[in-house]
């Protein structure tokens, strides 16, 4: 299954392609980055090799999430491996933090208006919060509470609620938090979605002016991540319970 936000990732890959299809090497007076520079509206060449790193980013992280959403923290093999459990928890954790800082450089090189608040949403999704406390910052997390007794404290997982896609940790020795995984994973996917959305939207407005092919499949997927469903070429969207071919 392609996620929408490996759609929207093809997209704008595609949208490249086309540029660099057209861009004739030979008789042109500029460097292709330069090329890409004045087409996206980047204020440095540099916003190519953001833009192509983000996308590869993006491309690894989505395929690592597809794996948790599918096996979850015990992983394919189905062994009860308490170290398997640990490696895809950490691995899922940090996969979505290196989502998150590509989609903050898409953001800025494309400069996206409500990144700040984009980018505060994105920190404070539970995934981000519990990957800064365990797989970052376990012996030193310095955001402290009211309570606290030290200028940083100490996080550990409890390894006897390492079970499903929820599990515990324990703030210095004493206080239970509680995480349910799948749950913010899907949260940060949807909020990921919207900001993508964003920024292929304005991304065709400025290249196509919301016209032709490119423009016609940004709306299908729109329409999908809005809760249509695509069978074959055609996309169904749900009205009132009711479905109605578009």
């Amino acid at each position: 299954m392609t996620t929408i936000i490996e759609k929207l990732n093809e997209l704008q890959k595609e949208i490249l392609g086309n540029l660099s299809d057209n861009w004739n090497a030979e008789n042109s007076k500029i460097i292709f980055r330069e090329y890409i520079r004045k087409q996206y509206g980047f204020e440095k060449e540099f916003g190519w090799n953001i833009i192509l790193n983000a996308y590869y980013i993006i491309d690894d992280t989505e395929l690592a999430k597809l794996s948790f959403y599918e096996f979850g923290l015990q992983g394919p093999s189905r062994h009860d491996d308490v170290g398997e459990k640990y490696l895809r928890l950490y691995g899922i954790l940090n996969s979505v933090y290196q989502q998150k800082l590509a989609i903050e450089n898409l953001m800025e090189v494309h400069k996206i208006r409500q990144s700040r608040e984009y980018s505060k949403y994105l920190t404070e999704n539970e995934l981000i919060v519990l990957r800064n406390k365990i797989a970052a910052h376990s012996a030193n997390y310095k955001l402290v509470k009211g309570d606290s007794e030290h200028k940083f404290d100490l996080y550990e997982i409890s390894r006897i609620d390492l079970q499903g896609d929820k599990i515990k940790i324990h703030r210095n020795q004493k206080d239970i938090e509680s995480y349910d995984i799948d749950k913010s994973l899907k949260e940060f996917d949807k909020l990921t979605e919207n900001i993508l959305s964003e920024i292929v939207g304005k991304l065709i407005k400025r290249i196509y002016k919301n016209q032709g092919k490119i423009y016609n499949e940004y709306q299908k997927i729109n329409k999908m991540k809005d809760g249509a469903v695509q069978f074959g070429d055609m996309i169904f969207e749900l009205a009132n319970h009711n479905s109605k071919l578009v």
